[in-house]
Order: C-alpha cells, then structure tokens, then sequence
C-alpha cells in the first residue's frame, strides 16, 4: 500500500488514510489545482501533494488574473486544443503554461500571432485549464449525455457449467449513452475484483478509459453510504479509479432510471448474445466466451442510431477520441491476505484447500487473491505455488504436484498411491507398477528433472518406442531422443602425421587439350 506520512506532535510519523491520499490527487485530475493551490487548501507539504498528484501506479499559488489583454484572442483555439490533448494525459505528462508560451514562439505561423507577453498566456493557461476540467468532469451527468460518458451496471445471465447444469453468473456491462455504443464481460461473481478486470478488459478492448462513469451502489465498489450522499469506497476501486483515471459517479438509492441507458443494453446483450447459454467449463472457456461477446458488441455498433441519423460506429469513433490514455502500467486485481499452512502445508481459502510446497507446513504465507489465480508468496514474498481459484467447494485438496513430486519421490509406495499417479500418461503409470521396488525408487528420481520441466510426454514417447527393462535403459534411450547427437572432438598428439589438402596438378592436362586442340 501506498502510504503518506506527516509527523504528529510526539515526532512520529503518521500514515495519511485513502481517502485523503485520493483526495489530494482529485484536487489536480478532476478541478484542475495546481500543487501549490493544492498545498495551501489542505496544509499538506508540497512534496507529499506532488508525490500523488503525480502518481501514475495505484496497483499503489497565487491566483489567475481575471484580466486579460484582447490580444490572446487569436491564439485561445490553439491553446485550447493542447490543453485539452494535455487532459488525457497524467499530469507529469502536461505542457507548463512556460512550455505552451515558448512553442507559440517556436511557431512560425503562431509567432506572428503572438502580440502579448508571457505573463498573460500564463494567466489564460491556468484559468483555462481550471475551466476545463470543470466542464469535463463537473457537468450534470442525467438528462442530455456529454460525450466520452459512461455507465456501469451488473446484470444476471445463464451459463451452461462442466457438468451440465444452468448456473446464474452475472454479466458486466459498460454503455455510452451519447453513441449507444455498449460493451459486455462475463463475470463469475459481482466482487470487486470481478468489477474492476472486467472494467480492465473492455478499457484495453476499445483502446481508453471514459472521463466520466456512473456506477449504482453496488457492493463490489461502495461499502456504505455516508452522512449526506458521501460514499465509502473499496480501497480496490479506488485505487483502480485513480490508475486509469476516470471520474466515478454515483446514483441516488433505488434509482435505477438514473442509469437508464446501461440498464436498457443489459437486456439487449442478454437477449441478442447470450442466448442460448454459453457453455463455460474451465477459464479458457469464459475467456473464449468473453473474446467472442466484446466482438459481437463490435459487430452491433454497425446499426443507425434510434435518434440520431448515423451508424453508432461513427458515432462511437469520435467518443474514442476524447478517451483518456491507458495507463502504461496495467492495474494489477487482486487482494492480499495473510494465512496459515496445516500440517500438510495446504491453506485455506473460501472452503477450499491449496498446496504450497513440502518446506512449509504450519507457517504463515501471503495469499495474492485474483478472479482466476490464488498465487502463494513466502514471508519473503517469493512464489511458492500458483493455482487456478476454484469458487465452488472441492473435496480434494488443489495440489500443484511439481512443489511434491521430490517428496513422493522418495517415498515409491506413497507415489503409486497418491493423486498424482493418475495424471501420469497411461504407458508411464503401466511401466512404474510392474519394475520391483528398488528399480522404482530409482526411475522415480530419474523423473523428478523431467516431470518438473514439463517433459513427461518425453518420457511416455520413449516407454512406447523402445522396450525398457531398467533405469539405465530408459536414461541411455530418453537421451538419445530428446539431446541432438553431438560429433567428436578431434585428438591431435606429437605423432599425428600432418594433413595437408591434396590438390591436383592441371597443367599436364592443359598441354594435352592444347596440343589435341591444334
């Protein structure tokens, strides 16, 4: 996490909350203050309000004159243009009012135009971008929509699982009132990670982020609703709000016609993409089915308008334009929990049980908690395991066999009877039941390299090639399958004759042409 310090009276330092670190940052992003305004309206010290004003990664003055001299009429649509192209961008990225005053300079053209000094185009500049900002991210979001605004909205679907049954899952969908463009994921579940990759995956689709997005109240974003219409975020979505920038808004309690136009197109994909139900029955097929439905949102945007008379395609193009930047860092959805191994190093999460590795029974570990991955991080936070999540209660344990195949190894019996064993190619599992004890041991140790680098198939190929009796055989012929053949080096002593090229001699056959010529 991200923390701001300031020391309190005793000398210590005190961390700043969330909401006060975000506070800082809005303050620039969405009413365009600079650092020192900034500064001075919340008492922060210059750095600290720097250091997230500017602060592109949440994966963690004196005032303008208010006159102006006419002569910076000319040269006001320019400077809008750059600073409106200045926006999108993080604030780091931003021309100084110094920097825009001396490419006006730079220009031929604009030069010629440039009548007033350098004091008032700073002063236009900051008044400006002030103006700007306002007008972005302050306008009134219902009734008539501003463009590059969007709506969010969770919606209910059916999905066909692995053992053939309907399941409810939920559909996230992303509407642009202005174009009626609209956008869809399938979510497993309406959590905060699910919001927030879901959200991800549709801003990396359509090449942006909105300026604008209203949301309703749900969970995965709002903890609570505060004294006077203040919400509680998640920390998560605030953070991922931050990173790419937009500016979140939300809807009165129970009113749903706030956001009407999101609520309208989660019908309309449901109806028109995801019937009859999707069969999802691993990860690989809801990421296939989440590929195919943002396609068909493409394929829907070449239809008219119901009000205006354009394609939403065209419409959607110049949306686009107005998108903020994706950041250059992808947001990275997960929570962090701390838990502890049992005594057969397997921790607990949602009613299900996942392996780390033999070396940690009873310890504590990191947990890093995604949509679709559980990864197991050591005190030190390396890596121990990684496993698919499963949201459903299994009985068996998830064990990622590669952190115990040593282990087992060492133990034949424990091999031959564990769940692993029946992973293994069939020819494998034959060839290991019927050698005696002492051999097995023996090709156990031999496949641990193998199995580890992924290269049982090897292996297997080798079993069903050549007739193997011993470990030494397999080894010898698992050699000669998978290493290319290697050429002897040459030996050279004191008494090796010396080779020098034989070259023919062709001048007695050129007198012989030449006489037979003649």
């Amino acid at each position: 996490m991200v923390n701001c310090m300031k020391k309190n009276a005793g000398g210590r330092r005190k961390v700043l909350k969330m909401e006060e670190q975000i506070y800082l940052a809005g303050l620039s992003r969405y009413e365009g203050c600079s650092l020192k305004e900034i500064e001075e309206r919340t008492g922060r010290n210059y750095r600290t309000v720097k250091k997230y004003v500017e602060m592109e990664d949440w994966n963690e003055g004196k005032k303008p004159r208010k006159k102006r001299a006419e002569g910076i009429e000319p040269l006001k649509e320019t400077i809008d243009e750059w600073l409106k192209e200045d926006q999108k961008r993080n604030r780091k990225y931003r021309r100084t009012g110094t920097k825009i005053y001396n490419d006006l300079k730079a220009d031929e053209k604009l030069s010629k135009l440039l009548t007033v000094g350098k004091q008032t185009v700073l002063n236009y500049v900051s008044k400006r971008k002030k103006e700007l900002f306002k007008k972005t991210y302050k306008t009134a979001m219902f009734g008539l929509h501003s463009i590059c605004e969007a709506q969010v909205d969770f919606g209910s679907v059916l999905v066909i699982t692995a053992d053939g049954a309907e399941e409810t899952w939920n559909e996230l969908i992303v509407s642009f009132p202005w174009s009626n463009a609209g956008f869809g994921q399938i979510c497993r579940f309406e959590t905060k990670e699910c919001l927030c990759e879901a959200l991800q995956r549709i801003f990396e689709y359509i090449g942006g982020v909105p300026l604008r997005i209203l949301f309703d109240n749900m969970s995965s974003a709002v903890v609570h609703i505060e004294e006077h219409g203040n919400r509680k975020l998640t920390e998560m979505f605030m953070r991922f709000a931050m990173h790419y920038g937009f500016k979140a808004e939300f809807c009165n309690p129970d009113s749903p016609q706030e956001k009407g136009n999101v609520e309208n197109k989660v019908g309309y994909i449901r109806r028109n993409y995801l019937l009859p139900p999707p069969v999802i029955k691993s990860y690989e097929d809801l990421e296939n089915a989440n590929k195919k439905l943002l396609d068909d949102c493409t394929d829907d945007l070449n239809r008219e308008h119901y009000v205006r008379q354009d394609l939403i395609s065209n419409l959607f193009e110049e949306e686009k334009k107005a998108l903020i930047s994706l950041p250059r860092e992808p947001f990275r959805v997960f929570k962090v929990e701390k838990a502890k191994t049992d005594g057969y190093s397997f921790v607990r999460f949602d009613n299900n049980r996942y392996s780390t590795s033999p070396e940690y029974p009873e310890c504590e570990v990191w947990l890093e908690i995604g949509t679709s991955e559980i990864r197991i991080l050591n005190e030190k936070y390396e890596q121990i395991a990684t496993h698919k999540r499963k949201y459903a209660p299994e009985i068996m344990p998830l064990i990622d066999f590669e952190n115990y195949v040593g282990t087992l190894a060492r133990k034949p019996r424990a091999f031959l009877s564990s769940p692993y064993f029946p992973t293994l190619p069939p020819v494998v599992q034959d060839f290991l039941k019927k050698i005696p004890y002492k051999e097995l041991k023996n090709m156990l140790l031999t496949l641990v390299p193998i199995i580890r680098e992924g290269r049982i198939g090897d292996a297997a190929a080798v079993l069903e090639l050549t007739e193997i009796r011993t470990t030494d055989d397999f080894t010898a012929a698992y050699k000669a399958l998978t290493e290319a053949p290697q050429q002897p080096e040459s030996v050279t002593t004191p008494s090796t004759p010396a080779q020098t090229p034989y070259l023919p001699k062709l001048t007695q056959y050129g007198a012989l042409m030449t006489k037979g010529g003649a």
